[in-house]
């Protein structure tokens, strides 16, 4: 269900953010409330929930692209090459992307799970099962979110 979330606004995420980090302090930890909800997030071993829903979404996508999705899942996204009448090098196992009029069809997951697919690596997206993607997943947003945090 988490992916159903993901087209939120800002506000909403940050409101969903803090009630997730009021829960691990006062119900799981019973930490004080000056307690630093990321040291106790890290200490649960808890992703922020955009990173899980950003996980969610490309799992979801990975199960799309290698066909272990439901049809209708399947029939919603198109791959990139149907749309080429020539070979790009950077074309392997990428989506077709609409381009967007609105903020609506941005947060859509139509959209978003496309655009997310498609700025995956390319060795994450080939990836040979669900297992490795997950992996592989993990350790790309990791790596993300601590170059971002170092910016």
């Amino acid at each position: 269900c988490t992916v159903v979330w993901d087209g939120l606004s800002q506000q909403l995420s940050e409101k969903l953010q803090k009630l997730q980090n009021r829960a691990a302090r006062v119900l799981i930890t019973k930490s004080s409330y000056k307690t630093n909800s990321s040291y106790l997030l890290n200490s649960l071993s808890w992703d922020n929930l955009s990173v899980r829903r950003m996980k969610q979404k490309a799992n979801l996508m990975y199960k799309r692209v290698n066909k272990l999705a439901s049809n209708y899942l399947c029939n919603m996204f198109t791959p990139r090459t149907l749309y080429m009448s020539f070979d790009l090098r950077d074309v392997s196992q990428k989506l077709y992307l609409p381009k967007p009029r609105t903020d609506y069809l941005k947060r859509s997951f139509s959209y978003s799970g496309a655009s997310l697919w498609n700025d995956l690596p390319e060795d994450i997206r080939t990836a040979k099962s669900l297992c490795n993607f997950k992996r592989s997943i993990d350790k790309w947003l990791f790596v993300s979110d601590s170059h971002m945090a170092n910016m």
